[in-house]
């Protein structure tokens, strides 16, 4: 695993619709509470080319899409070279002693790829060398449909989101992620969060 010495890289993991981006939020304000200098990540890195704008694109528009076909393989790839070009910045505020709290990263790639019929050794392949998480956190549960956005290919079928879920569980065993229940109350879920950061990190630097 891939460390530094001052920052820790935080990963919050969920299907879509789950919460995360409020999660990450409070993670975000409960640390710099304590005097921790924290930097909020959002992956894929939309404002960053070539990949980024074409992602945003892609994801959201269905004659976009139709315009430029891609195979699961193809369009993953994408994925994680805009995570490749971005790594050095993230490194870089890591050794200032920045706390970076993710919000998805390789596992959510992972998770859609399989999703969409992706080969797994392929999908882990494309993202070697990556930087590996100190922390990830997965949000688990039944996503809220209050925040659907219409015509993101990836929130608008929810046979496709299920899938995803099991396949998100199934990573997490494998690769030991923490979980927190998403299904509870905004208060709640942030505690579990914090618990786990607390047992997790904090309890051996403050």
């Amino acid at each position: 695993m891939t460390t530094t010495e001052n920052g820790k890289f935080i990963v919050l993991y969920g299907i879509n619709g789950i919460g995360k981006t409020t999660q990450t939020d409070l993670l975000v304000s409960s640390l710099r509470s304590r005097g921790i200098s924290v930097v909020h990540v959002k992956y894929p890195i939309y404002d960053l080319a070539p990949e980024g704008p074409f992602l945003y694109n892609y994801l959201r528009s269905a004659a976009f899409r139709e315009e430029h076909k891609l195979t699961t393989h193809e369009l993953q790839l994408k994925f994680a070279e805009n995570r490749k070009r971005y790594d050095d910045v993230v490194k870089k505020q890591l050794a200032e002693g920045q706390w970076i709290i993710a919000e998805d990263y390789v596992g959510t790639s992972i998770a859609w790829g399989l999703t969409w019929g992706g080969a797994l050794h392929y999908l882990e392949e494309i993202n070697e060398g990556l930087l590996q998480s100190d922390l990830t956190i997965l949000l688990d549960g039944d996503r809220f449909f209050t925040s659907i956005e219409k015509g993101h290919v990836n929130e608008v079928n929810a046979e496709r989101l299920a899938i995803c879920r099991s396949f998100l569980l199934l990573l997490g065993e494998k690769h030991k992620w923490r979980t927190a229940r998403a299904n509870q109350s905004i208060a709640d879920v942030h505690k579990d969060v914090m618990q786990i950061v607390e047992e997790e990190l904090l309890r051996n630097i403050l």
